[in-house]
């Protein structure tokens, strides 16, 4: 019973923070680990070379979302631009813990779209790979005519970094694809609009710690994040 009373206090709970954010303006939240997360405060700073920064905290914490430009759009987070960022931190009691989306090795997450579509293989429902810096990556292929067009991975595998590149086992092997970014160090940042220096859009992403750790950060919303002027 107290679990029921609970749980219906958190549905309450976050239902009434999402109808916030459509009525408090600006606003930074998010799912921390499937707990709900909202700043005290958030804003917007353009770097020299036209990167979009947010920086949003309360009393202990701080996430930053960081985009290769200020254009609307989605960026991709994890992967070897790493001008495309997400990083969150905490000081509890002088304890600082870091997390971030850079450059870490790990499961395959995203994967790209053939690179080369190769010749003479047939689909599978989970063909081997080689190549990178990891291993067991499988992918499921569909082919036209002995070239690979489309493949889903069935298995990601370990120790890939973003950026491998990675052969498909069949055929005259010579189908390959690239690793976008790792299971652990992946996520989003989509910028929906900028208007009157006011920034609004969605993000998630999971980042990692020095010790391998996860923190998950999805549902992220920020609303009309002012352009900070100093």
């Amino acid at each position: 019973m107290k679990k029921i009373v609970s749980l219906l206090a958190l549905v309450v709970a976050f239902s009434s923070c999402q109808e916030d954010l459509q009525t408090n303006n600006p606003a930074f939240q998010a799912k921390q680990n499937d707990a709900f997360w909202r700043a005290n405060d958030a804003r917007v700073s353009v770097d020299e070379n036209g990167r979009m920064i947010i920086t949003a905290f309360n009393q202990f914490e701080t996430v930053t979302l960081e985009t290769a430009s200020t254009d609307p759009g989605v960026y991709v987070l994890g992967t070897t631009n790493q001008d495309n960022f997400a990083s969150y931190s905490n000081d509890v009691d002088g304890f600082e813990d870091y997390y971030d989306t850079g450059l870490y090795s790990g499961p395959a997450y995203k994967v790209s779209p053939m690179i080369n579509r190769g010749t003479a293989y047939q689909a599978s429902a989970g063909a081997q790979t080689t190549g990178g810096s990891g291993s067991g990556l499988r992918v499921a292929t569909q082919t036209t005519d002995g070239t690979v067009t489309a493949i889903t991975v069935v298995a990601r595998g370990v120790g890939y970094v973003p950026g491998d590149i990675i052969t498909i086992v069949g055929g005259d092997n010579n189908a390959t694809f690239r690793v976008i970014n790792i299971q652990q160090s992946n996520g989003e940042i989509e910028i929906e609009e900028v208007e009157n220096g006011l920034f609004t859009g969605k993000y998630k992403f999971n980042a990692v710690n020095e010790e391998g750790e996860v923190i998950t950060f999805s549902e992220g919303v920020f609303y009309k994040i002012p352009l900070s002027t100093f």
